[in-house]
């Protein structure tokens, strides 16, 4: 990725990286106890606050894991963090909130893997031991370990930190809970000032045909396509904006249809958020918190086709 900023390189034994075969270790690794001097600098994605304590340690370990972590919000009250790791068709993250001490309140996991079953249940566990063991305990960290075993889609996990909702779907893997006593900190909500039937209007003459999104053909085959979601009398908090079909046509089409969707999106964040998607426009996936913002960038190519699709939305946070 690009412009990665390491803070710290923390290896601890029984991680282990995208891409390999190994089965997760079953238990817990031991890691350094965390210093109380504040994270610095900047993630490589977006920006990233100071964190001391839990928040501090799990971020460490989650870069020198090949995560790039940023703050939707960092502020006296406390912080939301996550923590992504995009890689062709695999996808993980940690997504955290913690009070101004650093201690971890509630918490989100991700992992999925479309290629390797086997690969989204290793980097769970990566995930899982990263912010686990220093904040929920090793032993409690074998509880859900042992959850993730007996291979329930669904089921709840309860241990002495808090309660974990964990869904297990092979190539998926999702955990969510909060600290007890803990209420987690509300994430502020985001819109464009830009109506949908602004957009549509614009798009519209721009010969795009629009029905439950807005299209143009490209190429012998291909598309680009911008969809947008708004609630009824309120400005855009969701638009994708993505191409299709050969490459040589989607390398063109993606940065036209990005600055149709910009010339009409009217908000003080478009500079930071057009900043870094065209400094991710490698082709690859990325994900990033981007001024208050979630971003996704993805990108899928071979040699007969080509697709790309740049998501800004809103994020939303339910433990």
């Amino acid at each position: 990725m690009i412009g990665i900023v390491v803070i710290a390189l923390l290896v601890f034994l029984g991680i282990h990286q995208f891409g390999g075969d190994d089965t997760p270790e079953s238990n817990p690794t031991t890691t350094e106890q965390p210093t109380g001097k504040p994270s610095e600098g900047g993630g490589q994605n977006g920006e990233l606050g100071n964190a001391t304590g839990q928040a501090k340690a799990a971020t460490e370990k989650l870069q020198g894991n090949g995560f790039g972590c940023s703050d939707l919000f960092n502020t006296g009250q406390g912080a939301h963090r996550g923590c992504f790791k995009y890689e062709d068709n695999a996808q993980a993250e940690a997504v955290f909130q913690f009070k101004p001490d650093g201690t971890i309140i509630a918490i989100r996991f991700e992992s999925m893997n479309d290629d390797n079953n086997n690969n989204a249940a290793v980097v769970f566990d990566q995930v899982l031991q990263a912010v686990g063991n220093d904040t929920f305990g090793g032993d409690q960290v074998k509880k859900i370990q042992d959850a993730v075993k007996s291979g329930q889609k669904s089921q709840t996990v309860d241990t002495s930190w808090g309660e974990f909702e964990l869904q297990n779907d092979g190539d998926s893997y999702e955990l969510s809970g909060g600290k007890s006593g803990e209420d987690s900190l509300d994430v502020p909500p985001k819109t464009f000032e830009t109506t949908k039937p602004q957009m549509l209007a614009a798009l519209k003459a721009k010969q795009y045909v629009c029905t439950s999104s807005c299209t143009k053909e490209i190429g012998k085959y291909g598309q680009q396509r911008v969809y947008f979601y708004a609630s009824d009398g309120e400005g855009i908090k969701d638009i994708q904006v993505s191409a299709s079909g050969d490459a040589a046509d989607v390398k063109k089409a993606l940065p036209t249809a990005l600055n149709d969707a910009f010339g009409v999106l009217k908000s003080g964040d478009i500079g930071a958020l057009k900043s870094y998607i065209q400094a991710h426009s490698d082709g690859k996936s990325y994900a990033s918190y981007v001024a208050g913002w979630r971003v996704e960038i993805r990108g899928n190519s071979s040699d007969s086709y080509s697709s790309q699709q740049v998501e800004i939305t809103y994020e939303s946070f339910y433990v």
